[in-house]
């Protein structure tokens, strides 16, 4: 599969938020229902909050990974969000759909958006792809822990680091 990695603009919030909530629906069907997966997208108030987030971002940088003409990854990373952050840059995103998995498109997103520096993430404990791919960028568990509550479950996150 060939790709473009680029930027990501005001224009392409309700596409990026399609491949985000497709993202969402590939990789968390073990972890919460088909109902409400299959209720993300479609907001409008969602699609303008993000065509705000890209268009003045804040020290944030998003990116986008097109194929064949349309979105099929998007990352965003930025100034660390979390009061007790082991490192000033946070990676916030990180989706790529599944017809894209193994082509480098994560990777070339993840360069676009943080390169080489510092920086920590919260994954969901049981998400091993995803563990695993942080990992081979250097990425480690560095003990913290979270419950995020979705779908009416109780769900652990831990952050990854890479110093």
């Amino acid at each position: 599969m060939d790709f473009e990695i680029r930027d990501a603009g005001p224009e392409d919030a309700e596409e990026l938020l399609a491949a985000k909530d497709q993202g969402w629906r590939e990789a968390y069907g073990h972890l919460l229902s088909a109902e409400f997966l299959a209720g993300l997208g479609g907001d409008p108030a969602r699609i303008e909050r993000w065509r705000g987030i890209l268009a003045d971002d804040g020290g944030r940088h998003f990116a986008v990974g097109r194929s064949r003409g349309r979105i099929v990854g998007m990352a965003g990373a930025g100034p660390a969000l979390d009061q007790d952050a082991p490192t000033a840059e946070q990676v916030y995103t990180v989706y790529v759909l599944a017809e894209a998995h193994g082509t480098g498109l994560a990777q070339a997103l993840m360069d676009r958006v943080i390169g080489g520096r510092p920086a920590f993430l919260w994954v969901f404990e049981d998400n091993p792809r995803a563990i695993a791919f942080y990992s081979k960028l250097g990425f480690a568990p560095d003990g913290g822990r979270q419950l995020d509550e979705l779908d009416g479950r109780q769900l652990a996150e831990i952050r990854m680091v890479r110093r």
